[in-house]
């Protein structure tokens, strides 16, 4: 009887044992049991522009197949720094994703007290690259090919509106500059919707800008493209030309290439169960429909793809700013 007894009780212990050593600390879990709450999508930007515009729309369909709610929050300041900052000191955890682009590379070479570099994410997956737009009042003055606009450079001031800070924009005027002695004054806007209002307005006399912040321009007839610095012409504007097929095929891939991450050191079983989902959403007809409507592309690549094609045009980027001496707290000109 006694012998039962303690060979019960040693029964039990083991039990107990096994279950300790296979249990997570409080706080933590598996991958396998991710995700069992809702998911944070930092975007650093404001409402309204392209990159807050991408992360609601598929983070809308991505939900579905990850079973939890995505709440998209804008970090704003600091032209993206202040949210990419909270993003990269997040917890790993997977409950915390967010958006970056190339620029992000070279970011700690143009800001003063920039902490983060590419290394400090985990890549999930890209979403689209949407290119650079130059754009002009229909039947101003500057309403002309561009050949013909690059030569007033030479003879006049003509001012370019841009909307945020070192963004793609930025290093497009850069190699007009640079690669075809075409110099234009940047005027600040914030965001591409306030650079689209002052060239109709007849403020500025050019602007470079996103498709979705222009769409409604070229639909009413107000702004016209002049080129894109597209590898080829994007469907909803067939009109307007490749910087590449004009002859300027310095500027034939500048944009902004968004990649969904999360904090480096992600579970790996974390990562790719948002790659999963995310890359299911964007193979939905109903979200491509939704960003094409937007004038808006939808180029998905996997996560290794995505952050090698951020690692060699944030090269490109880093080679244009030493090639200009642009030192970190310097404003673009």
């Amino acid at each position: 009887m006694k012998k039962r007894v303690l060979a019960l009780l040693f029964a039990v212990l083991m039990a107990f044992s096994l279950v300790a050593c296979g249990s997570k600390p409080d706080g933590e879990e598996t991958g396998t049991d991710y995700p069992n709450q809702p998911i944070r999508f930092i975007v650093q930007y404001a409402a309204g522009g392209g990159v807050d515009v991408t992360a609601r729309l598929v983070s809308k369909y991505a939900e579905k197949y990850l079973g939890q709610s995505i709440v998209v929050e804008n970090v704003t300041g600091g032209s993206g720094i202040v949210g990419q900052t909270e993003l990269a000191n997040s917890e790993n955890d997977g409950y915390t994703i967010g958006m970056i682009f190339a620029n992000t590379a070279v970011d700690v070479k143009l800001t003063d007290g920039v902490t983060y570099t590419l290394d400090s994410f985990d890549p999930v997956c890209q979403v689209n690259f949407d290119p650079a737009f130059l754009v002009a009042r229909k039947g101003s003055e500057y309403d002309v090919p561009l050949d013909e606009l690059l030569k007033m450079t030479k003879e006049n001031q003509l001012t370019m509106g841009i909307g945020a800070l070192w963004q793609a924009f930025d290093f497009v005027k850069m190699t007009l500059q640079a690669d075809y002695d075409a110099p234009f004054t940047r005027v600040a806007y914030d965001g591409g919707a306030g650079a689209c209002t002052s060239v109709v307005a007849g403020d500025a006399n050019v602007a470079m800008v996103f498709p979705n912040e222009w769409m409604s321009y070229y639909q009413s007839g107000d702004l016209t493209g002049i080129a894109v610095s597209a590898p080829e012409r994007l469907d909803a504007f067939p009109d307007v030309p490749t910087f590449a097929e004009l002859g300027y095929d310095a500027i034939n891939s500048f944009g902004v290439r968004r990649v969904i991450v999360a904090p480096a050191g992600t579970d790996p079983q974390v990562l790719a169960k948002l790659e999963d989902a995310f890359m299911q959403a964007l193979a939905d007809p109903e979200l491509v429909a939704e960003f094409q409507a937007l004038g808006m592309s939808v180029v998905p690549a996997d996560a290794q793809t995505a952050f090698a094609s951020l690692k060699e045009e944030g090269k490109i980027l880093s080679d244009l700013v030493e090639t200009f001496g642009v030192k970190p707290g310097d404003a673009p000109q």
